[in-house]
């Protein structure tokens, strides 16, 4: 029996992953461990994440009193409104900090975003489609 040729494997080509898009806008500053602690402590606004866990937030309102009471200056008072913190009542601990700082710099990057989202070119009504003929013969 003749000896069973062995085929040389080609390595795969690896696709390249895609460049991403060039986004130029500024992003927010990371949020200070002072404003994380200043939101955990004085929050009115919680959400029920499950048995254990609370997402935390300011709201408008007591930003406005933190500022006036000189705990946050003006910044901070508007920065602390884009963050809220997911705390674990059961461990005491801080599971996440979210911030939605860069998607609301992302919405506001486009001068006229909701205007462009509602133009009435979108809304018009549906052009009338040919009605269909009918077809002599076929199955009975």
């Amino acid at each position: 029996m003749p000896a069973a040729k062995r085929q040389s494997r080609q390595p795969r080509m690896r696709m390249a992953a895609p460049a991403p898009l060039l986004d130029l806008a500024s992003r927010p500053e990371a949020p200070g461990a002072d404003l994380i602690a200043a939101v955990l402590t004085h929050a009115d606004l919680e959400t029920r994440l499950g048995p254990q866990r609370v997402r935390r937030s300011l709201s408008p309102y007591r930003a406005a009193e933190l500022r006036e009471a000189g705990r946050l200056n003006a910044s901070e008072a508007a920065r602390s409104l884009d963050i809220s913190v997911i705390w674990n009542e059961a461990e005491a601990e801080v599971v996440r900090v979210v911030d939605d700082a860069p998607l609301r710099c992302k919405t506001q990057s486009s001068r006229a975003w909701w205007e462009d989202a509602w133009e009435e070119e979108l809304w018009q009504a549906p052009t009338p489609r040919p009605a269909l003929r009918s077809v002599k013969g076929g199955r009975p």
